[in-house]
């Protein structure tokens, strides 16, 4: 269980400022004292995230003036820098990383973003450090995928026709991966590398389950790219399951 449940109040400009530093602060902290080994894992828990959004009316997503490439683009680009379920309350998009597991569950290798329908699909995704960032094309005009670590550019591949693909480059180091679209100024994205495959990103309830986690307490951290970032710990026990509540909105 959670050692307590969090609510979370940064104003927007805070959150911004305080984003420009993620991606080398991320590099920095949280990382196990060595590499990363894949092995079985006996006795294994989950790690059951709920983010909900606190307040008052629940914040409706806008529709974006997508005036290039409008003949395509118009009409279905919608904000995605805050997604709450007008139902559950859930948050999507919040990115939990589990910190300090040194071995454990075998990484995905690679996470592709999908240019489609004029934005980034995922809008925010999570990798491991030494697995590859690839990318393609599913409109029928030019996009650009172009990523940064903080302001160092990682690469800018011009895609020209639909069905093209880009093989990839190794994402090296644990961070923030800001991507933009150089054509389509509105076109973002987010990956978070994370030093372990113990990471995942909240559904559209604002669900996220974490498996494979071996037996111990760990410290996490939640990141959102509006609501800022809280830090905790949970408890996994053998074959049980540890919960993360987190209770995120504006300011009081």
């Amino acid at each position: 269980m959670s050692t307590s449940s969090f609510r979370l109040s940064i104003l927007l400009f805070a959150a911004l400022a305080a984003s420009c530093g993620d991606a080398d602060r991320l590099s920095r902290e949280g990382r196990s004292s060595g590499p990363y080994e894949i092995a079985d894992v006996v006795d294994g828990g989950t790690v059951r995230v709920v983010a909900t959004y606190r307040g008052d009316p629940v914040p409706a997503r806008r529709r974006i003036d997508a005036n290039i490439n409008a003949l395509h683009c118009k009409g279905k680009v919608l904000s995605e820098e805050l997604v709450v379920d007008s139902a559950s309350r859930g948050i999507r998009n919040v990115v939990v990383r589990l910190e300090g597991i040194s071995r454990g569950k075998a990484p995905g290798r690679e996470l592709m973003l999908i240019n489609r329908d004029c934005s980034f699909h995922p809008h925010v995704g999570v990798a491991m450090a030494g697995s590859l960032l690839k990318a393609s094309n599913e409109d029928p005009l030019t996009h650009s995928t172009h990523p940064y670590y903080g302001d160092r550019s990682f690469f800018n591949y011009q895609f020209v026709r639909e069905g093209e693909v880009y093989p990839g480059r190794k994402l090296a180091e644990p961070g923030l991966v800001t991507v933009k679209c150089d054509v389509h100024n509105w076109m973002r994205a987010y990956v978070v590398v994370h030093d372990n495959p113990y990471a995942g990103v909240t559904d559209a309830d604002g669900v996220l389950v974490i498996g494979e986690v071996p037996p111990g307490s760990y410290g996490y951290v939640a990141w959102h790219e509006k609501l800022g970032e809280l830090r905790g710990t949970v408890e996994v026990a053998a074959g049980g399951q540890g919960e993360i509540l987190l209770s995120l909105g504006p300011v009081e």
